[in-house]
């Protein structure tokens, strides 16, 4: 009884030690939250969070902007699932002075997978998608009669996007894909071959083999694809890697974020992917046509191997538009819109903005 009275006082000294270092987390996480609310505090403008009904479920939507008289920017977020809205203010700085920015949960994701879970986000399919994102749309055109309205797609956002410019075009002033998906099938398999590349460029043979051993696309099952995209994100440059690495810890630090917040953003995320992936591996841009009837701005990282810059050139050249631009954002990959903010913003403002000024002729289709 002695022996183990001894052995318990190091436990429980442990077990305090322990208790404390959580709480002085908390504390600490507590801290940097509101030094965050308070640097996103807008003294003016527009700061609105919460729920509208897209396809017969809530979704959650945020709207945030410095100038009632800026044009409305949505943005579509990569995946599926996952969603920005938690980080949207410390990846996108400086957005709000140039456009009134909406980050919307979609369907399945962050906030809105929280509200619905599974039973209740119905059936996700790309033509869903589609509809609620047009609902959207709609909705901020009520919202904000007369404002012009860009839409920006990121990786699978840009799939949503390009689909419904093609449904709706009348609603966009302007559509900006980044990371843009261009062949879901051929993307893959230049990304398998390219990554292989480089981690042999690299020295890296153990990782190329492991590649190597799960075999090319298309995977029998979403563990394959698992691993590729872990190893693809070690190819990445350095700030992108980055990005990846410290997704969990800027979601649990944003401003906003309960914790209950960060767990349905990760747990939307892993049920999106698996419910969605098996759907998207045949979509090509191809399949609709070329022509469209709103400008195009396509911002690419020179070094993305996600959604290949090679194959996002070549079917570019192939696209009719009233406008259109291809711009390469140098020494970038995927996430280009985070890690060369600077860049990606001005861009925004010098090439994006004044495209919603004027309404430019619309091309006219070929036969």
């Amino acid at each position: 009884m002695a022996e183990d009275g001894k052995r318990g006082a190091p436990i429980g000294k442990a077990l305090l030690a322990a208790a404390g270092l959580v709480a002085g987390a908390f504390v600490v996480r507590g801290a940097i939250q509101r030094a965050g609310r308070a640097k996103a505090y807008l003294g003016e403008g527009l700061d609105e969070k919460g729920w509208i009904t897209l396809g017969g479920i809530e979704q959650w939507v945020t709207i945030r902007g410095r100038d009632p008289e800026n044009p409305i920017l949505i943005v579509l977020h990569g995946g599926p699932g996952s969603t920005m809205s938690l980080v949207a203010q410390a990846a996108f700085p400086g957005w709000d002075e140039h456009f009134t920015v909406v980050n919307w949960d979609q369907r399945g994701a962050g906030r809105t997978f929280g509200r619905n879970g599974k039973a209740g986000s119905g059936e996700l399919t790309l033509g869903r998608f589609v509809v609620d994102g047009v609902e959207l749309a709609e909705a901020m055109r009520r919202r904000f009669p007369g404002r012009p309205i860009v839409l920006l797609g990121w990786s699978w956002g840009s799939v949503i996007g390009i689909e419904m410019i093609r449904a709706r075009p009348d609603l966009f002033a302007a559509y900006v894909g980044v990371g843009q998906v261009i062949d879901v099938s051929r993307g893959e398999t230049q990304s398998y071959f390219g990554a292989i590349d480089r981690l042999r460029q690299k020295g890296e043979e153990r990782k190329a083999k492991q590649l190597e051993a799960i075999g090319p696309p298309p995977y029998p099952s979403t563990k394959e694809l698992k691993t590729q995209r872990t190893l693809l994100v070690s190819t990445m440059p350095k700030a992108e890697r980055k990005v990846f690495q410290r997704r969990l810890v800027d979601m649990l630090l944003a401003p906003d974020a309960t914790l209950r917040d960060v767990l349905d953003a990760n747990r939307g995320a892993m049920f999106s992917v698996r419910a969605l992936w098996g759907q998207l591996t045949n979509w090509r841009i191809a399949d609709g046509g070329y022509a469209f009837e709103v400008p195009l701005v396509f911002l690419q990282g020179e070094l993305d191997l996600q959604t290949p810059t090679a194959l996002v050139t070549e079917v570019f050249a192939k696209l009719q538009a009233p406008k259109k631009e291809l711009v390469i954002l140098e020494d970038a990959g995927h996430v280009a819109l985070i890690t060369h903010g600077k860049d990606f913003l001005r861009i925004l403002r010098e090439q994006v903005r004044p495209l919603v000024t004027a309404k430019p002729k619309r091309a006219k289709k070929r036969a």
